[in-house]
C-alpha cells in the first residue's frame, strides 16, 4: 500500500499536454526534492512536461515501457534524465551502468543531479557516461537558474 501511494505522488504529476514535446524524466526519491523540482521546472517556465519517478527501477521500468509505463502515448520516451544518484531500489549509478549498456539510449543525455560535490562521485558519473554532474543548489531561485540553464544546453524547445 505504501509503494503505490508513493508511486502515486510521482506519477500524478505527469499531464498529457497538447504539445508534442517529449517530457523531462527526474528519478529522485525525496518527494520535498522532486516537489521543488517541479515548482522549479515551472518558473523557469519549461514547456517540457516533467515526470518524476521514485528510483533507479522505476525510471528503468520507464525507460523500457514496461508494465504501467507501457503506453508510449501518455509515458513517451524523455528528452532528458535527471538523475538523483543516491536512491533505493537501483541507484543512479546502476541506472548510468544499465543505460550505458543500452544502445537505443545513447542518444538520452543523462545529468546527475545530486547533493553530493565529493569528486569520486563526480568521476564516476562522468566515466559512466553522464553528460553532466550537477550539484544540487540551496536556494529555490538558484535552482530554477539551473534548471533553465540545463534546459537551454539540453532540450531544443524552452518558453523564455
Amino acid at each position: 500500500m505504501l509503494k503505490s501511494t508513493t508511486q502515486n505522488w510521482a506519477v500524478s504529476n505527469y499531464q498529457v499536454s497538447a504539445t508534442s514535446l517529449r517530457p523531462v524524466l527526474v528519478a529522485e526519491d525525496d518527494e520535498g526534492d522532486a516537489m521543488l523540482l517541479r515548482l522549479a521546472f515551472s518558473r523557469a517556465q519549461i514547456q517540457h512536461p516533467l515526470m518524476v519517478v521514485q528510483d533507479g527501477a522505476e525510471a528503468v521500468d520507464y525507460l523500457m515501457g514496461n508494465a504501467a509505463y507501457a503506453d508510449r502515448e501518455v509515458y513517451p520516451l524523455p528528452s532528458l534524465l535527471l538523475l538523483d544518484p543516491k536512491m533505493p531500489r537501483l541507484d543512479g549509478f546502476d541506472v548510468l551502468e544499465w543505460w550505458a549498456s543500452r544502445s537505443e539510449f545513447r542518444g538520452l543525455p543523462v545529468i546527475v543531479f545530486s547533493s553530493s560535490s565529493h569528486e569520486t562521485d563526480i568521476d564516476r558519473a562522468r566515466r559512466m557516461g553522464a553528460r553532466e554532474y550537477v550539484v544540487k543548489p540551496n536556494g529555490f531561485t538558484q535552482l530554477a537558474n539551473l534548471v533553465q540553464e540545463l534546459c537551454e544546453r539540453w532540450l531544443s524547445a524552452v518558453l523564455t
